[in-house]
């Protein structure tokens, strides 16, 4: 994979996707052990809030990284 060749959007889901797993996995283990849930229950919980919370975090971080400004972008000649 080319890492040079990756957008802004792609940049933003990728962490948009770390937040929300860490989110979810946070929440499952909170249902689990503090609230001694069941884990099958909590495991359900926190997937539901990762799935649920990925969207807001896509929003936000599409706002941290923002379209390249293409004025400003150095030309390759050749």
């Amino acid at each position: 994979m080319n890492l040079d060749s990756m957008t802004h959007v792609d940049h933003a889901r990728r962490f948009a996707l770390l937040l929300a797993s860490s989110l979810g996995t946070f929440v499952f283990i909170a249902l689990w052990m503090a609230l001694n849930w069941n884990i099958l229950l909590a495991v359900l919980g926190g997937a539901a809030v990762g799935t649920l919370g990925f969207f807001p975090f896509r929003a936000l971080m599409r706002l941290f990284f923002p379209p390249p400004n293409h004025r400003y972008r150095r030309k390759i000649r050749r």
